[in-house]
């Protein structure tokens, strides 16, 4: 059986059957195998000190599960899962059998990454933010590229997930709601630079170039029982700590809240500092209370994206190996 992806700039069409959809490649240039670095992301490597982070060899499992009804920030299209062919319908194929079904839902479903193309920021001819002037994205030089001449019918046409390399690399958790003595952050919390250096000095771990960052807010309870705050009343970073904790080396962040940053405001001003103006990704809705439960702070991190043409994000299966 063969599966099939449809992509728009919004949604992402995952199709398993007998027909087949063809996609419009929108970078003939991206070859498969192919890997560049990716705003802050290298090619990975695994070196012997990332190796050295296994010291039990002990896999963690940082994905939530797929369901119906499951949290969707309020513009994406919802998770469905339609059967497409049940067993015994292929009577061709007897006495094997064959089951798939039809899946749609925003490549920012569950536990993803962003691409940098996902998020851009509207600035005047000076550069400077405007909610009216032009719509620029993150570019290695610093001279932010147009989004008007880089999205499609298609997608994206520039830095979509597709060219983000594989993610192998330094991880660790910043327990912050253990830090608090909390199981869950207040509603709306921001978290600030205090909350992270006392986190850190708690753990007796660091922030060290190279490393991803992954924030514990206790939000995830909030996932579990379908609350309203999960959506509107985020707690997160704010812009001082995401800046201490880009000035520290970090290049990747990620949270179990479906922002990484508080929210509100709507503004996303961490969204924009890390993504448009320092190309450091964003892995959202990540499972991370069995990581707080073992104290397990730093280990080897395995994200791998998949390559979809066009699209401003993937879902992923991350894993942390101690």
């Amino acid at each position: 059986m063969i599966a099939f992806f449809l992509i728009t700039s919004d949604v992402v069409y995952l199709v398993q059957g007998l027909e087949v959809l063809i996609m419009t490649s929108t970078s003939p240039s991206l070859q498969p195998g192919s890997m560049a670095p990716y705003g802050a992301l290298p090619v990975p490597r695994l070196t012997p000190e990332l190796l050295k982070l296994v010291r039990t060899g002990t896999v963690y499992s940082l994905t939530v599960i797929h369901t119906e009804g499951m949290p969707v920030p309020g513009p994406m299209v919802p998770y469905t899962l339609s059967p497409r062919i049940r067993h015994g319908d292929l009577t061709d194929i007897a006495p094997a059998s064959a089951a798939a079904e039809v899946i749609t839902m925003s490549a920012h479903t569950g536990t993803h990454i962003d691409a940098l193309c996902h998020v851009g920021e509207h600035q005047n001819e000076q550069g400077i933010p405007d909610p009216d002037g032009n719509v620029r994205l993150f570019s290695p030089d610093g001279n932010l590229v147009s989004a008007a001449e880089t999205g499609t019918m298609n997608g994206q046409t520039y830095l979509s997930i597709a060219e983000m390399p594989p993610i192998v690399t330094r991880g660790i958790l910043l327990d912050i709601a253990g830090f608090k003595g909390v199981s869950v952050l207040p509603d709306n919390y921001q978290i600030t630079p205090e909350d992270i250096l006392g986190t850190l000095a708690r753990q007796e771990t660091s922030v060290q170039p190279g490393t991803a960052v992954l924030i514990r807010t206790g939000f995830l309870q909030h996932w579990h029982n379908n609350h309203p705050v999960y959506k509107d009343a985020i707690s997160g970073i704010n812009l001082e700590a995401a800046k201490l904790l880009l000035s520290q080396g970090m290049i990747l962040a990620g949270a179990d809240n479906m922002s990484v940053e508080a929210l509100p405001p709507l503004s996303h001003p961490v969204h924009r500092f890390l993504i448009t103006h320092h190309g450091v990704s964003h892995l959202e809705n990540v499972y991370l209370d069995d990581l707080a439960e073992q104290h397990v702070y730093e280990f080897l991190l395995i994200v791998t994206p998949l390559r979809l043409q066009g699209s401003t994000g993937s879902w992923v299966h991350p894993i942390a190996i101690a």
